[in-house]
């Protein structure tokens, strides 16, 4: 069974990238009004494979969203924002505009265009595959002051991981084990070790919980990240938990600070 995760569609803007929201990885739809429901899951694309899909439901009753796709890079260091960039992405989405009718279901194709052998080889590499979901124009009226729908143009972000073939078998339990921590004055130094790219759920540094903000940054393949840690920290046990790939907690891990 799929898991399925449901947004209340707002005047914000709202980063659904994989490892930031794990309360939404469960299996539920909600019956609200003015809601976009996907399944929650990490959605990687294996080199040769022709594309990944990306199904959103319209769960409103009356307001019909324009669809409006594309792909933009992530900023890294904080694993929310993304970048200005002028480059060529490997990736297109497929429609580029739809109308979403209210009840109605649709599978997007994030589809590879790009040269294989101009992507890395040794590590994962992501982009962020952005939904921006426009509703009709309600005219200044009475009803739509009293109407519940919002006019405003929202955004969902989703990231799509590109593995290289060579990578494929690569479980998560295996890459969680190349992860180690050090301290730096009141950051903690993440090191992952493994080629693909990893998200915490959780991480408590000597009995104090990292800011779930934190949380949102990536750790990189074969980099190192930086955490910002709570005042007053004593100890140099780290208590922490990865997502996998259906954004779910793996094992609680215990490591020490070097």
């Amino acid at each position: 069974m799929k898991k399925w995760a449901s947004i209340l569609i707002t005047g914000l803007t709202l980063s659904l990238l994989f490892g930031v929201m794990p309360s939404f990885a469960s299996d539920f739809e909600s019956a609200s009004s003015d809601t976009i429901v996907f399944p929650y899951e990490r959605k990687t694309f294996i080199e040769g494979e022709k594309s990944v899909s990306f199904r959103l439901r319209n769960a409103t009753t009356k307001t019909p969203y324009l669809m409006q796709a594309s792909v933009e890079k992530l900023d890294e260091d904080t694993g929310v924002n993304t970048l200005e960039s002028t480059d060529n992405f490997p990736f297109m989405i497929t429609p580029p505009l739809y109308k979403l009718e209210p009840g109605q279901r649709y599978d997007w194709r994030v589809m590879f265009v790009g040269d294989t052998a101009k992507m890395p080889s040794d590590r994962e590499t992501v982009y962020i595959a952005k939904f921006r979901a426009i509703p009709p124009s309600i005219p200044n009226t009475e009803e739509k002051k009293d109407s519940a729908e919002f006019d405003a143009i929202q955004a969902l972000h989703f990231k799509v991981y590109y593995r290289p073939k060579n990578l494929e078998s690569l479980t998560f339990e295996e890459a969680q084990k190349k992860l180690s921590f050090r301290r730096e004055g009141n950051e903690l130094i993440v090191m992952n070790n493994s080629p693909i790219y990893l998200s915490f759920d959780s991480v408590n540094v000597g009995g104090k919980e990292i800011n779930s903000n934190e949380l949102f940054k990536p750790l990189k393949p074969l980099s190192e990240q930086r955490f910002k840690l709570p005042s007053d920290i004593n100890g140099n046990q780290v208590k922490w938990a990865i997502l996998d790939d259906l954004v779910l907690p793996m094992e609680e891990q215990v490591s020490t600070l070097q």
